[in-house]
């Protein structure tokens, strides 16, 4: 039954059927549901028969509501017949009035925008002061296009508007493009974040780097292809890279972004001078001027500068520079790598910029080379040193000429010209002045952009540029003395800057990423080595060429146990700077050979002064050195002393003996007079100066022995500059940090070059060992002249006892005091004792075996010379307690014992002398008897005396 074809009498058939084909069966079942269904529908009824009721009034009204709408619709449709009829009438006053209606429209519509134009100033000055520049130029474009349709151009009262609408789309695009530089070369402060200052903690230049740099991200998440709309930011410049895009986005809506890129190339190099030296500036009034020029006066005057160390005021001052000034440029370089991509961009989206895309890939390229530029002046200025910078005048020329001209009225002054104009005043000088000028700038700058412009700005200019760049090849000032040892300060940061540079350049600007450090390599060898040989040869002229480099220095102490000469430690100083400086540059085998060369000039110094020290007024040839000089060079003496040297204490009986017999022999066959001594006292202290220097020099240099393998050194294939240098500064690992003054310093050498550095190490030693040879020969010449003269002028023959020793004794001693006096401050002790070692010797074996050149000898002469052995030793023995003089004091006591007490112990083997030192006092002991002219016959008698002694002596066994 719910099916909807279903017959409700068919139903009612089946349902009284009683047969199997019939459902009578289910007639209960039907009827229960019928019944069902009327309690149900009671129910609906009785729940809801007021909404039934309601329903059939309702009813009613929509019926009527239809009536009234289709008697509505038919009255509408004979109108429209109607009006279709009136229409389709000719009328001429209807046409009049559609037109005037039409004119009356478009005389409305122009009114309209009459009003729209007469806001644009006011919404155009407020955008450009709220720097909102793309919707300027969008409401700009969209007043000059109105203002300029030919309908708009009938209205005369729009021609001041339209000027202006027009003056002000060349000042937009000059405010555009100013704005564009400052935020280029880092003038608003709103780029501050772009680079970063120096901090005196950082000591390297190492801001973010990598994919984390501001850049990358920027670049990455712009599709610069898309165009930018506007943004209502409240403050656009607060994102520096995006204000560059938005600005350049302005420019091309302008239509200006060509002439826009010409200018931005065009003043790029005035700009970037602009920026180093406002860099140079603050860095300059960061650190007072005042101090450190006073600093480098002060060095230049007292030390020659061989580098900075790390607690110097300068070391800090030229760290902020250039961390300071590599973070700008390294901004600089962001700043036009931005507009490169975006101008790239503009170029894919629309190809109406001609050949702006060429232009600006290189105007990068441009960017580059002048900062390449200045880079090369920098380190040129800081490390060449050229007649302009002497130290010697760090006033202005005008300066010295002006004074000069006042104190000796040599020119009268010029009076046509003025001598100072209150117009020149140096803003830069006065602080308050200054900060007042910067604040009225940034007020300007924030209400109306483009009010004043960098480029219009009247700069501060000077008539004398000595007193502004200070001489250097860039034009700006010098904040410190230029040196080569500034090298190791210089390198590190523009190596790292070099390096973060790769990061920044595009791959299609036409610049290869591996030779941006090219230039360094050319600097390296056509600038830095020539001046670098230069300058250190002309350091090492000034150092050893004084007139007091071989005087000794005033803070020796510091450096040594011993005085040392002043031109030693100042040149030592000087090759420890230059080993140093070598750490931050190639190793190259010239720098060795160049310090071996050094290092011999001085050895010839040194051997020059030695010679001018020991040389004879009167002397030439053979005789032009003093004899003390003359044995510690030629040999048999030099190798026997040298004996005594090597051999220690105590020393070899053989080797003494070899020593006295060879000096005996040297003054037999060339007597030592007193133009052969050497009786300048500071002479002697300046031979024990040089001594001592030559070895201490000797010791430091050796420390800086290093041989490293040949590979390690760079190879200089000619050819290009480009291609000298086999290694890069950039695979330097000694220049990546800065040195540590604990580590050792080291002078790279090749096994080639070592040798030779061994060779000119030894010969300092050879000086030093040929001083001290000389020293020691000059005592031993002193004994055998002093005795010398003692024995051979001495009156020993006397009438009276005498209570004094012979003068030449005295003399002797004298000098021997004086003589230790002046070593034992200057050398060291096992010099000292090498030095005055065995004289005692000496004087015992002269003693007596120069006793044969005594002419006459009594009793109170042999009293007297037993005086002059016992003055001898006891002032000997203050200097060396082994002294003994004991066999010569016996000698002359075998006089007084008389003859045949000699007899009587030559017999009895006690004497402790050989046969012709007892036939010399034998003789000795006759010989006032056989000189005495006045009784021949004591004479006589004493001959035979002297006979029969000799006699009696034969049979004796002398030992």
């Amino acid at each position: 039954m719910q099916d909807e074809n279903c017959v409700p009498v068919k139903v009612a058939l089946q349902l009284m059927d009683t047969s199997s084909l019939g459902l009578a069966k289910q007639y209960p079942n039907f009827k229960e549901t019928h019944q069902d269904l009327q309690l149900a529908l009671q129910a609906i009824v009785n729940d809801h028969h007021q909404g039934f009721n309601s329903s059939i009034g309702a009813f009613h009204s929509i019926m009527r509501s239809i009536t009234t709408s289709q008697s509505k619709v038919r009255e509408l449709r004979e109108s429209l017949v109607k009006a279709k009829e009136d229409l389709s009438t000719s009328k001429p006053e209807v046409k009049n009035m559609v037109d005037n209606s039409q004119k009356y429209d478009a005389m409305l519509q122009t009114l309209n925008q009459i009003e729209q134009l007469q806001l644009v100033p006011d919404k155009l000055e407020a955008r450009i002061s709220e720097k909102k520049f793309l919707s300027a130029v969008e409401l700009l474009g969209d007043a000059l296009k109105m203002i300029r349709q030919p309908d708009m151009m009938e209205v005369g009262a729009l021609s001041d508007l339209r000027a202006y609408l027009g003056s002000q789309e060349s000042s937009l695009a000059d405010i555009l493009v100013e704005e564009l530089h400052n935020h280029l070369y880092l003038k608003s402060l709103y780029c501050n974040d772009r680079w970063k200052a120096y901090s005196a903690n950082k000591t390297a230049y190492a801001p973010t780097s990598g994919p984390g740099r501001t850049l990358h991200k920027f670049l990455g998440a712009h599709d610069f292809t898309v165009p930018v709309y506007a943004i209502q930011s409240k403050n656009p410049e607060a994102d520096s890279l995006q204000y560059i895009r938005l600005l350049l986005e302005s420019l091309n809506n302008l239509g200006h972004l060509p002439n826009a890129i010409a200018t931005v190339n065009q003043r790029l190099p005035v700009e970037l001078f602009k920026l180093v030296d406002k860099t140079n500036l603050e860095v300059d009034q960061r650190h007072p001027s005042s101090l450190t020029r006073m600093k480098s006066r002060g060095m230049h005057t007292k030390k020659i500068d061989l580098g900075l160390n790390e607690n110097d005021v300068r070391v800090t001052i030229i760290h902020d520079l250039l961390i300071t000034l590599y973070s700008k440029f390294e901004a600089v370089m962001e700043g036009y790598r931005v507009i490169y991509d975006v101008v790239r961009g503009i170029t894919k989206r629309s190809n109406t910029l001609g050949d702006t895309p060429e232009s600006w890939k290189h105007g990068f390229i441009e960017v580059w080379q002048l900062i390449q530029s200045e880079m090369r002046s920098l380190l040129h200025d800081y490390l060449t040193q050229t007649d302009s910078r002497n130290p010697q005048s760090t006033a202005p020329k005008g300066t010295h000429n002006a004074l000069a001209n006042i104190f000796t009225n040599k020119a009268p002054r010029d009076k046509t010209k003025t001598i100072f104009k209150l117009s020149n005043t140096d803003v830069n000088s006065t602080s308050d002045l200054k900060e007042d000028q910067e604040d009225l700038q940034v007020i300007l700058k924030a209400s109306v952009p483009g009010l004043v412009s960098e480029s219009l700005r009247p700069a501060v200019s000077s008539t004398d540029n000595s007193t502004s760049s200070d001489g250097a090849a860039t034009g700006h000032k010098l904040l410190i003395e230029p040196s080569v040892f500034n090298i190791g300060l210089l390198l590190p940061p523009s190596l790292a800057f070099l390096n973060r540079i790769k990061e920044i350049v595009p791959t299609g600007s036409g610049i290869v990423l591996s030779t941006l450090p090219s230039f360094l390599d050319d600097f390296l060898v056509n600038v830095f080595y020539p001046s670098l040989e230069d300058t250190i040869r002309d350091l090492f002229n000034q150092t050893t060429g004084d007139v007091d480099a071989f005087h000794e220095d005033i803070n020796w102490s510091k450096v040594s146990r011993k005085p040392i000469m002043k031109g030693t430690i100042a040149f030592l100083d000087l090759i420890t700077a230059f080993c140093k400086m070598l750490e931050s540059i190639p190793p190259d085998q010239a720098f060795g050979q160049l310090t071996i060369d050094l290092l011999t000039s001085y050895y010839d110094k040194c051997y020059e002064w030695f010679k001018d020290l020991v040389a004879r007024a009167d002397g030439v040839g053979e005789n032009a050195v003093k004899a003390s000089a003359r044995w510690s060079q030629k040999d048999p003496m030099r190798s026997i002393i040298a004996k005594v040297w090597n051999n220690g204490e105590p020393c070899s009986p053989d080797v003494l003996k070899a020593e006295i017999e060879a000096s005996m022999v040297e003054h037999k066959t060339r007597q030592i007079t007193g133009l052969d001594l050497i009786s300048d006292r500071k002479i002697i202290n300046s031979l024990c100066i040089l001594c001592t220097s030559m070895r201490w020099f000797a010791s430091k240099v050796v420390a800086l022995r290093h041989v490293e393998e040949p590979e390690n050194f760079s190879k200089h294939d000619g050819g290009s500059s480009g291609g000298r240098m086999r290694r890069r500064w950039t695979l330097i690992d000694g220049v990546q940090r800065p040195h540590d003054e604990n580590r050792p310093v080291y002078l790279p050498m090749t096994v080639d070059t070592v040798s030779a550095f061994d060779g000119v190490v030894a010969s300092f030693q050879e000086l030093a060992g040929t001083i001290l040879y000389t020293l020691h020969a000059e005592t031993r010449c002193r004994v055998l002249y002093h005795l010398g003269k003692a024995i051979t002028e001495g009156n020993y023959c006397l009438d009276n006892p005498v209570a004094t020793p012979d003068s030449n004794v005295l003399a002797l001693n004298t000098d021997i005091v004086w003589f230790d006096e002046d070593i034992s401050g200057a050398l060291l002790p096992r010099e000292i004792k090498f030095i005055h070692s065995h004289l005692g010797d000496l004087m015992d074996y002269i003693l007596v075996a120069r006793a044969a050149d005594l002419q006459v000898l009594n009793a109170d002469g042999a009293d007297r010379m037993k005086m002059n052995i016992v003055v001898l030793q006891q002032n000997l023995r203050n200097i060396d307690e082994s002294a003994d003089l004991t066999r010569s004091s016996n000698f002359y006591s075998l006089y007084a014992a008389g003859m045949q007490d000699l007899i009587k112990r030559a017999k009895a083997g006690e004497l402790e002398f050989n046969q012709e030192e007892v036939k010399v006092m034998v003789e000795l002991y006759f010989s006032e008897a056989i000189q005495n002219r006045r009784e021949s016959s004591s004479a006589l008698q004493a001959r035979r005396s002297l006979t029969e002694v000799q006699h009696q002596l034969e049979g004796v066994q002398w030992k």
